[in-house]
């Protein structure tokens, strides 16, 4: 996980940094003076509510919407001057990605890798993945696990600096959660910085070495779990979740939850 980028980049700094992000759509502001830092060489998590606004906030940081006001700042650069050689160091895996539906796994690491002139070995990140045994199965026919662990191999193969991860484990089986975990693990380990969006809880706490809570269109609390749940609780036995519940509300929200 070595480039010239990430030589800038020292412990004690942001691998990203947005300052007064504000966003609107026809109109309607959904992020409105919005700040967060990203340590580097750590997992971050941004968890919120179901229509918090997480896609929207991970598509603006990386420059998929165009803002109305702010700085955002990726990897020391400032992202709106130095977006072309900055998408080189950053690996992205959206939501839902238009991948060729009749390429098999294997096609689709080799297409992706011929990308970037620095990648990791396409058979190295199948193996990771466990989608060797899988490399000739087409696109199409993949189950949500198996298309999962494809989409965060493609985050990973360009060998980036900083990767940005919307929900990777939604839908699939813990076992998959687990192997993806460990991989994320590993990745940060070597010195990659690592941002997901999340809404499981257990993931956010048990993964994640700092965590960001989105709601009303701002970061509201940003630390460690263990130091979010100290700080908010109301009971010596809350979780993060009673703690989310808490900063949140558990109300329910017609045509949201």
């Amino acid at each position: 996980m070595s480039n010239t980028l990430m030589k800038t980049i020292d412990d004690d700094e942001f691998s990203i940094s947005v300052k007064n992000l504000t966003k609107s759509f026809k109109n309607q502001k959904v992020i409105e003076n919005l700040n967060l830092n990203i340590h580097a060489k750590e997992i971050h998590g941004i968890i919120g509510r179901n229509g918090a606004e997480k896609t929207t906030l991970i598509e603006s940081i990386v420059g998929f919407n165009e803002i109305d006001q702010g700085e955002i700042r990726l990897l020391n650069f400032d992202s709106s001057i130095n977006r072309e050689e900055l998408m080189k160091h950053i690996g992205i895996q959206p939501q839902v990605a238009n991948l060729l539906p009749r390429q098999t796994v294997n096609e689709t690491i080799y297409l992706f890798s011929s990308f970037y002139k620095e990648t990791m070995e396409p058979k190295e990140i199948m193996e990771l993945l466990e989608l060797t045994e899988i490399s000739a199965k087409r696109v199409k026919d993949l189950s949500v696990g198996q298309k999962q662990r494809l989409l965060v191999a493609l985050a990973l193969i360009g060998n980036p600096s900083l990767i940005i991860l919307d929900e990777p484990t939604t839908g699939i089986d813990p076992q998959i959660r687990q192997l993806i975990w460990n991989v994320l693990r590993g990745i940060r380990n070597e010195g990659c910085t690592i941002v997901l969006t999340t809404h499981y809880m257990e993931e956010a706490e048990k993964l994640c070495d700092r965590i960001s809570i989105l709601h009303d269109k701002k970061i509201i609390v940003s630390g460690t779990p263990k130091e979010i749940i100290n700080t908010h609780r109301k009971k010596t036995s809350d979780s993060l979740e009673d703690v989310f519940l808490y900063l949140t509300g558990s109300n329910l929200r017609k045509e949201v939850d």
